[in-house]
C-alpha cells in the first residue's frame, strides 16, 4: 500500500493529533514544570516584569505573559544556547579556565635530551626470482630507549629547515625515509620516489617489512618496489 500521499506518511506512526489532544498535551506539559519549577523574579537575573505585567527575558528578548509561559521558555532550546553563549563570554572576560578538551594542543610535546644521530648503512637488494630491486636499511641505535618508528615522507611534508637541506631542483624525484629512536636525533635517508609494494594497511608483507633486535639494538627496514 501507497502511504506517501497521507499526512505523517512513515508506516506505524500513528494518526495526527487533533487540537483537543495538542492542547491537553501542552497543559499536561506546562503543569509539569510548574510543579518542579518556582520561578522567583528577584533571583532570576534575566527576568523582569515590565509596566504592562508582562514578564520579559533580557537574555533571549521574549515576552510571555505569564509565569508559565516563562517556564516553558527555561526549559526551552533558545534560552538554553543563551546560556551556553553567556557562559562562555564570562569566563572569557574573566580569564577563569573552561573545560578542558583532549586535542593535538593539549597534549604535552615528549621531549629528550639528544644525543647525535645514529650510524645506518643503506644497501640495494634484487629479488632473485622476480628481479624486483628495493632497498634494505639498517640503523644501530645501542641507547635505544623504545622501538625506533619510520615514516616515508615526500618533500612537501619535512619542515622547512630539512627542505633547505635536500636537492630541490626536481622535488618529486626522492622519498624520505626518516626514522626516530629515542634519544637519538631523526635521521632521513632519500630513496627513489616509486611505487612500493606493501600493503594498504601499516602492515608487513614478504617485501615491505622492518624488524627491531631487542639485543643487538639495530632497526631494519625493507622496501621493494614494485
Amino acid at each position: 500500500m501507497d502511504y506517501s500521499g497521507r499526512v505523517n506518511a512513515k508506516k506505524g506512526g500513528g494518526g495526527v493529533a487533533d487540537t483537543a489532544e495538542t492542547n491537553a498535551h501542552t497543559k499536561r506539559r506546562l503543569q509539569e514544570l510548574l510543579t518542579t519549577h518556582v520561578l522567583d523574579i528577584d533571583a532570576d537575573p534575566y527576568v523582569f516584569r515590565n509596566h504592562l505585567g508582562i514578564l520579559e527575558c533580557r537574555l533571549c528578548s521574549t515576552t510571555h505573559v505569564n509565569e508559565a509561559s516563562y517556564i516553558s521558555h527555561l526549559s526551552g532550546r533558545k534560552h538554553q544556547l543563551n546560556l551556553e553563549k553567556r557562559r562562555r563570554l564570562d569566563q572569557r572576560a574573566t580569564g577563569a579556565p573552561g573545560p578542558v578538551s583532549l586535542s593535538i594542543n593539549t597534549i604535552p610535546k615528549r621531549t629528550w635530551t639528544k644525543i647525535g644521530k645514529p650510524g645506518f648503512k643503506m644497501t640495494k637488494i634484487r629479488d632473485p626470482s622476480t628481479f624486483r630491486v628495493g632497498i634494505l636499511v639498517t640503523v644501530k641505535c645501542p641507547k635505544a630507549i623504545d622501538e625506533p618508528m619510520f615514516r616515508l615522507m615526500s618533500y612537501y611534508e619535512l619542515n622547512g629547515f630539512n627542505q633547505k637541506a635536500v636537492d630541490t631542483r626536481n622535488p618529486e624525484k626522492y622519498l624520505y625515509l626518516v626514522v626516530s629512536a629515542e634519544p637519538y636525533e631523526n635521521i632521513a635517508m632519500a630513496i627513489p620516489n616509486r611505487p612500493i609494494a606493501k600493503p594498504d594497511m601499516d602492515q608487513m608483507s614478504d617485501d615491505y617489512w622492518w624488524y627491531w633486535d631487542h639485543d643487538t639494538k639495530e632497526f631494519v627496514v625493507q622496501i621493494v618496489y614494485k
